[in-house]
């Protein structure tokens, strides 16, 4: 008669500090990513010209790469803790600029034909969108587990389903989700004109400041979950992302004139880097809260 071996137990999470579900190698390629798209862009300032440098393209090809790596890992854990859904559009939110990167790596001068770059913009905008409605989706995913009066939602391997509940307000999730869409719009304003509308760039940067609007509404349980460090950097990253195109919502003449153009460059470069930081500081805190729990 066999006797049954019970799993061993999982260690607690130290008190007030929560278990971070992602795995090493998701946060690994998403840090990764994000430095390569931060690269990329200052690559492009530093060599400002009128065909982005094929190093640059490469940078932000590879980042793209990794960033879908990092979701594909994480894809279980994602799909129970904010749907489906919000996973499938995050990852074509992912695709559309990729699939338009690859042919411009071989071929720099398509950025120089107007269709192409059309296409490409309303593929960027798109993208946007699709981020848009994923950040609707997880309030959507939220709302149907409240009138289900599901207070937790069981997760693989989970030893404390509380962790895969929405914690994210609906007015962060809201404010995430429009925002998106306000900077895809904003987006879609340079398809056909190159240097944009003075609407379409303050779009952008309302866009950007109700991200962080969003993010700063959950600093809360963000602080708690991921670190206060990581939720200052993610802060950071979304301002620097509103303020890089002010000046041209603030003067649509500024499009024109290179050093502006390349000031708003770097402060994108800015923003994926504080992102990056920001992942590389919950792969810290993950190894803080795993050490601490061996010892206890």
């Amino acid at each position: 008669m066999s006797t049954a071996v019970a799993a061993p137990a999982i260690p607690a999470p130290p008190a007030g500090r929560m278990a971070i579900q992602a795995s090493y190698a998701s946060l690994g390629f998403a840090c990764v990513g994000l430095v390569l798209l931060a690269i990329g862009v200052f690559y492009h300032q530093v060599n400002f010209g009128i065909v982005t440098p094929w190093f640059a393209q490469v940078s932000t090809l590879l980042g793209d790469v990794f960033l879908s790596l990092a979701i594909f890992l994480h894809i279980d854990h994602l799909s129970y803790r904010i749907g489906r859904t919000a996973v499938v559009l995050f990852l074509i939110a992912l695709a559309l600029p990729f699939l338009f990167r690859i042919p411009r790596l071989f071929n720099p001068s398509l950025e120089l034909h107007t269709s192409w770059a059309n296409v490409a913009t309303a593929a960027y905008g798109t993208a946007f969108i699709a981020l848009g409605l994923g950040m609707a989706s997880i309030a959507i995913h939220k709302e149907k587990q409240i009138e289900r009066g599901l207070v937790q939602v069981a997760d693989v391997g989970a030893t404390d389903p509380a962790d895969v509940t929405v914690h994210a307000s609906f007015f962060s999730l809201i404010s995430a989700s429009i925002g998106m869409i306000l900077y895809a719009i904003g987006l879609f304003q340079v398809i056909g004109n190159p240097t944009g509308t003075r609407e379409g760039w303050i779009l952008e940067v309302l866009g950007m400041t109700l991200l962080s609007i969003g993010i700063i509404s959950h600093v809360e349980h963000l602080g708690r979950h991921i670190g206060n460090g990581a939720v200052v950097f993610a802060i950071l990253g979304a301002i620097l992302n509103a303020v890089a195109n002010l000046p041209f919502a603030i003067s649509h003449s500024t499009t024109t004139t290179k050093s502006w153009q390349v000031m708003s460059g770097y402060g994108t470069g800015a923003a994926w880097l504080c992102f990056g930081i920001a992942v590389g500081l919950v792969i810290l805190r993950k190894r803080s809260i795993e050490a601490e729990s061996a010892k206890s």
